[in-house]
């Protein structure tokens, strides 16, 4: 989220099978993402339109996913609803507080309304409504450089999936661009009680910051809030020179192997996919440049790879199935858990790795993480959290 420079292209994950692991084509299990840490609110769903956002009375605050924005603030639109909202029968379920939520972290400010208590997270702040029917989820996410068009909206998309489709009954509208330069995207969805759920989300990058404001509503109540917290939406202030110092993609969930053999917190923001075949199960997780996943291989065929193999085992799956001949290991060591960990690169492609490997019963797991080396130090903090919250679920 800067000038983007001529972006780097090395190995993307193929997520074909191995070859030397190569069987016959099965079908993926589905996996868990539970939602972490965001919060989990009452969401609802069924209203069929979300409101746009007011015309700026001035030059567009927040930047379209092309544009320059080095302001360290920026405002959103001034022109917002007054403090008082009243819907069509005269009340006025959302009144702005009269003193801004500023951020911990400095990133932004926003109005939200008085009586809704903000519960704060590195990255985020939530509120929910006295009458639990209406909640805010605004967050940001660092991701280190200027996207284009394209890959901002690869980064949505993946926010979209591992979110908002995690819940049934998911569906949503294409996303519109905002007088302001925000994407909308409006969704409906059911709570885990069934209840419906009308949701609307805007997206917007400055500097190097991806902005996400997330609203919900009790579908029943969509038309008393909806105005109401589209004036939340357009009271907030960013400095993405502040969201900048946040480690990257540190919003993150939980995530569990359909196998149920492993677990660890990944980003939002990264895109996931899954392929397998009959002895091989892969999860991959990419960040929407491209320039750092992190990879998690299960092969199985029925008979254990021998501790005396295994370090053997995992260096000819690394250089096969990431295509790399000049695989140097720069450090290789035992780990308490029993697992051994490989910190390796190669210079013809420009690329830093660090992977993890075991064997349990007759599977072998290779968890592993590749990353352009020049972003290394952006990147490793990503790493040190997978790492960290890595553990086996337990049933």
């Amino acid at each position: 989220m800067k000038t983007q420079n001529a972006r780097f292209v090395w190995i993307v994950p193929a997520l074909l099978a191995l070859a030397v692991l190569a069987c016959s084509g099965g079908s993926a299990p589905e996996a868990t993402a539970t939602p972490l840490p965001r919060p989990t609110q009452k969401p609802n769903a069924s209203a069929t339109t979300a409101p746009a956002k007011p015309t700026a009375t001035k030059a567009a605050a927040k930047p379209t996913a092309t544009q320059k924005a080095d302001q360290a603030t920026d405002a959103a639109p001034t022109d917002a609803a007054p403090t008082d909202v009243a819907t069509a029968d005269g009340s006025a379920p959302i009144t702005l507080s009269s003193t801004p939520f500023k951020h911990k972290s400095g990133a932004f400010t926003v109005t939200l309304p008085d009586g809704w208590s903000p519960q704060e997270a590195d990255n985020s702040v939530y509120a929910e409504s006295p009458d639990k029917v209406a909640s805010i989820d605004i967050s940001f996410t660092n991701v280190g450089a200027k996207f284009d068009a394209a890959t901002l909206d690869t980064f949505i998309k993946a926010e979209e999936a591992n979110w908002f489709g995690t819940f049934k009954a998911y569906t949503a509208k294409a996303p519109e661009t905002q007088k302001d330069g925000s994407l909308l995207i409006f969704k409906t969805l059911n709570l885990s009680d069934g209840t419906p759920q009308s949701v609307f989300s805007y997206y917007w990058q400055n500097g190097n910051v991806i902005y996400e404001q997330d609203f919900w509503v009790d579908t029943s109540a969509y038309d008393q809030y909806a105005s109401g917290l589209v004036s939340v939406a357009n009271s907030m202030k960013v400095d993405s020179a502040a969201g900048a110092k946040a480690n990257a993609y540190a919003v993150v969930y939980k995530f569990t192997d359909p196998n149920g053999l492993y677990e660890f917190k990944v980003p939002y923001g990264f895109t996931h996919a899954t392929s397998t075949d009959t002895n091989t199960s892969i999860e991959t997780f990419t960040a929407s440049d491209q320039l750092s996943y992190i990879e998690n291989i299960e092969y199985d065929n029925g008979t254990a790879v021998t501790k005396a193999d295994a370090g053997a085992f995992a260096l000819t799956l690394l250089k096969q199935y990431y295509k790399v001949t000049d695989l140097k290991v720069t450090d290789d060591k035992p780990q308490s858990d029993g697992s051994e960990r490989l910190t390796w690169n190669s210079a013809s492609k420009g690329i830093d790795g660090e992977s993890f490997f075991e064997t349990r019963g007759t599977t072998f797991l290779l968890l592993t993480w590749v990353v352009d080396s020049k972003q290394y130090d952006f990147f490793k903090p990503v790493w040190t959290v997978v790492v960290k919250s890595y553990a086996i679920p337990t049933p």
